[in-house]
C-alpha cells in the first residue's frame, strides 16, 4: 500500500505583498477625496458634475501630499480587513487547517478596495472547527470596528449647511445608534438625530468594516 503526503503549495509572499500596497494606494485616495470633503464640509460622495470624482486618482497625483489625508480612512479599514481575515487564518491554524494568508482586492471602488479574502487549501474536518472558522473572522473585525467607532465618533460634526449632504447615504446600523446614544462629547449632543451628523471618514470605514 502506497501512501501519498500531499505537501501545500508554497506561499506566495509577492503577490499578498503586491496586492496588499495596491489597496493601501488605492483606499489612500479614496480616503483623501472622503478626508478633503469632511474639511471643506462637502458631501462624502457626489454625484455633482463639480465635485471630486469618486476616485480621484489625478486629482491626489497632482499634488501628492494630498494622498496623506488618507491616512486615517485608509489604515482604518485596511486594519479592520486585516483583523476580519487573520481571525479565520489563525483559527485554521488553530485547527490544522491549511490556509493562505489574505489576498486583499485593490479596486477604483467608493470605498477603494472589494476587501479580502483567504483560501482554505485543505480539509475542515469538524463542524465545530467549520463553526469557529468562519465566525473568528467576524467577531475579529467587528471587535476593531467597535473600537475605532467609539473613538471616532466624537469627533463628527453637525450638517449646519445643505450642501454637506451626500447624495449616497449610508443606514445605520443598530450598533451605531447604540454608541452614538452613550459616547460622551462636548461639541455634539447625542440626542441628535444621526442622519444631521456628518461622521469623519474612519467613521464610514467602521461602518464598511
Amino acid at each position: 500500500m502506497e501512501v501519498y503526503v500531499v505537501r501545500p503549495p508554497k506561499p506566495r509572499y509577492a503577490l499578498h505583498a503586491m496586492l496588499f500596497l495596491a489597496t493601501i494606494f488605492t483606499t489612500l485616495v479614496v480616503g483623501a477625496r472622503m478626508e478633503f470633503n469632511f474639511l471643506h464640509n462637502l458631501p462624502v460622495f457626489s454625484l455633482n458634475d463639480d465635485a471630486l470624482p469618486l476616485f480621484p486618482v489625478r486629482w491626489a497625483l497632482a499634488q501628492p501630499s494630498r494622498v496623506l489625508l488618507g491616512i486615517p480612512f485608509a489604515s482604518t479599514l485596511m486594519l479592520i480587513l486585516l483583523a476580519h481575515e487573520m481571525g479565520h487564518y489563525l483559527c485554521c491554524r488553530y485547527y490544522g487547517v491549511y490556509a493562505t494568508l489574505p489576498f486583499f482586492i485593490p479596486a477604483p471602488t467608493l470605498i477603494g478596495t472589494l476587501g479580502a479574502f483567504i483560501r482554505i487549501r485543505s480539509p475542515i474536518r469538524s463542524r465545530t472547527a467549520l463553526f469557529d472558522i468562519g465566525i473568528a473572522g467576524p467577531i475579529a473585525g467587528f471587535v476593531v470596528a467597535l473600537a475605532v467607532l467609539a473613538f471616532a465618533m466624537p469627533h463628527s460634526k453637525v450638517i449646519t449647511i445643505p450642501s454637506a449632504s451626500s447624495d449616497i447615504q449610508l443606514g445605520y446600523p443598530l450598533v451605531f445608534r447604540v454608541i452614538w446614544a452613550i459616547i460622551p462629547t462636548a461639541t455634539l449632543h447625542s440626542s441628535r438625530a444621526l442622519h444631521s451628523v456628518y461622521f469623519p471618514p474612519t467613521v464610514i470605514a467602521a461602518w464598511v468594516g
